[in-house]
């Protein structure tokens, strides 16, 4: 999915959670934006550590 549909959906529940109240989109749209942001980087940072974790485990395996 595309970074704008993914920041759309977030804008959209943020909307929803605050009451479908109108004339904060652009206030929800910003918000969503961090979130979407924030959530790339710990997917990031996941798949770094997991590479981390398999490449330790490769080298456990040779020590053996």
């Amino acid at each position: 999915m595309a970074r704008e549909d993914e920041v759309r959906l977030i804008a959209y529940r943020i909307w929803g959670e605050e009451g479908c109240c109108d004339g904060h989109d652009c206030e929800h749209w910003f918000r969503a934006e961090v979130i979407w942001e924030q959530e790339q980087k710990n997917k990031a940072v996941s798949t770094d550590s997991k590479a981390k974790s398999k490449q330790t485990t490769k080298k456990a395996k040779r020590i053996r």
